[in-house]
């Protein structure tokens, strides 16, 4: 059976068109009644294959995910991927508020981000009405994850709180709380006492350039884990890891994606 199967699905709110791969538990088709658990998740070309992958490594979700099931330790689930977009588009879609310095970095002299709200729209009004027709999901928020890395990461927990009617969990690996801290810790004050959220959070203490920038790093993500708790997340349903000597990258999510899967069940 062919696991990953790739298509393009035109987006009316970004005004682009975006790939979409999906890829299939390994009894998708040998038991054609029973309806699947689906992850929507960022980067979609990181997910895979590492052939496809921007850095060369990718986040090992088809072996993770076969080794389950052949194991009989978890049941299958279908991954959504979904493409992102290259340099400052990929910032622009990931974000809903504004970074006014980081386009020097990509030598563009234009601030960053300010469409994730309809990058979420997206994902919510096209793609999963699309998932749920074309493939045999168990559509409901209680079987629904979104989930990513770095700035995918940071879009996965605006999209648990601004849409909690149909994702009931978020996978954020090493989000990139600094694009604009100060505007993501308003929307999650506002947010976090009015949802009930399966949440797994996480960092690497070897996340930056500099010693400052990964001890700032960890010390965001701690203050985030603390934030959400103070303001109404229940602690049973949060989950907070801090990777010793971990990376920002492909190598270190990969490690971590069976401990995330296993928590979300």
């Amino acid at each position: 059976m062919q696991q990953l199967k790739i298509f393009k699905l035109n987006s009316p709110q970004l005004q682009r068109s975006k790939t979409i791969r999906v890829f299939l538990p390994i009894d998708y088709e040998i038991n054609p009644s029973k309806r699947f658990e689906v992850i929507y998740m960022h980067d979609g070309q990181n997910l895979f294959d590492p052939e496809t992958s921007s850095f060369g490594n990718h986040w090992r979700i088809p072996e993770t995910l076969n080794e389950f099931q052949q194991s009989n330790e978890l049941e299958g689930k279908i991954v959504i991927g979904i493409d992102c977009s290259n340099g400052l588009k990929r910032l622009d879609e990931y974000s809903p508020w504004m970074n006014h310095e980081i386009g020097k970095h990509f030598n563009e002299n234009r601030p960053a981000g300010g469409e994730a709200f309809d990058y979420l729209k997206f994902i919510v009004e096209t793609v999963k009405p699309t998932i749920d027709l074309t493939f045999r999901t168990k559509p409901d928020k209680e079987h629904t994850t979104i989930a990513g890395s770095s700035m995918g990461g940071l879009v996965s927990l605006v999209a648990g709180f601004l849409y909690p009617d149909i994702f009931s969990k978020v996978g954020a690996f090493s989000p990139s709380i600094w694009f604009a801290k100060d505007d993501f810790y308003s929307f999650i004050k506002e947010n976090v006492s009015k949802v009930k959220l399966r949440i797994y959070l996480d960092i690497g203490t070897d996340e930056g350039d500099t010693t400052e920038s990964k001890i700032k790093s960890v010390q965001d993500a701690i203050e985030l884990n603390d934030l959400l708790l103070s303001n109404g997340q229940i602690s049973e349903q949060l989950k907070f890891i801090i990777d010793q000597n971990a990376k920002h990258n492909e190598i270190a999510w990969a490690s971590r994606f069976p401990g995330f899967i296993r928590w979300i069940g």
